[in-house]
């Protein structure tokens, strides 16, 4: 199960539908009580755009929290650099003061919060999270794909489509809907072994994950499943193609016992 989460997972933007204008420094969910913080906090943001500064920029936002406890935003981005520096632990404790101080008014604290426990294998108290924003955000599509996302792992692929089918609609009004949702489509059908309703999605998704061997997993099980029902000898002979395309066969455990039923 940890390889399904590591391979598929993660595949997950940090930055989500509405998480562009937050980084932009322009807004707080909670207020500072001194003016120095935020300063200090508007600082982070310029941060952002030199790595080499990441490890000094953490510093002086751990030290805003220090002074300025209850400054959800400072926690959030002091976890934000920790991630960006691969120190994950450290994210996740700091994202999860944020999101407990902010009290269910900050969608982007959720989103990495939840993201941070897919990280480590939580799914369920990742699923609690994109849960919340479905509530408390109806019109935020990240908390219906999130759920989506989690129905990988936990299994419950039907719910994971109806929520996904949520996000559709809300990303639809907001523009072009992503290819990571088509994706995840192609995804749970597969998963769910529903090859027939699948197929067209992971076909569709083929240009942007076509260097993925997890995309290529789903996609080669998918065609030769739908070869053999059709009797449909070129369908079967591209899923032999795509099927040579992945170099790591180990791959996840799940699709691995099924690609080895067909493929071997």
């Amino acid at each position: 199960m940890k390889k399904l989460l590591i391979i598929f997972i993660l595949m997950l933007s940090i930055k989500g539908f509405a998480q562009d204008f937050y980084f932009s420094g322009k807004m707080n969910y909670c207020t500072p009580e001194n003016s120095e913080s935020k300063k200090s906090f508007e600082t982070a943001f310029i941060g952002l755009n030199y790595p080499k500064y990441y490890g000094g920029v953490t510093a002086l936002l751990l030290k805003v929290v220090e002074k300025d406890p209850k400054f959800c935003d400072a926690y959030f981005m002091a976890g934000y650099f920790f991630r960006l520096q691969e120190m994950h632990k450290e994210a996740l404790a700091l994202y999860y003061i944020a999101d407990s101080l902010s009290q269910n008014k900050a969608p982007i604290f959720k989103q990495n919060l939840a993201i941070q426990f897919m990280r480590f294998g939580k799914v369920d108290k990742a699923r609690e999270k994109y849960e919340e924003m479905v509530k408390y955000f109806p019109d935020n599509p990240e908390g219906y794909y999130g759920i989506g996302n989690t129905s990988i792992v936990i299994g419950d692929y039907d719910k994971g489509l109806e929520n996904l089918k949520q996000a559709e609609e809300i990303y639809k009004k907001s523009g072009k809907v992503k290819d990571d949702v088509i994706y995840m489509y192609g995804m749970l059908y597969t998963m769910k072994e529903d090859y027939e309703a699948g197929l067209p999605y992971l076909e569709e998704a083929y240009g942007t994950y076509k260097n993925d061997e997890g995309y290529l997993s789903l996609y080669s099980l998918s065609l030769i499943k739908v070869g053999k029902t059709r009797n449909d000898e070129k369908m079967i002979k591209k899923a032999n193609k795509m099927y040579n395309k992945i170099k790591n066969k180990e791959g996840v455990p799940d699709i691995k016992k099924r690609l080895t039923a067909e493929f071997s």
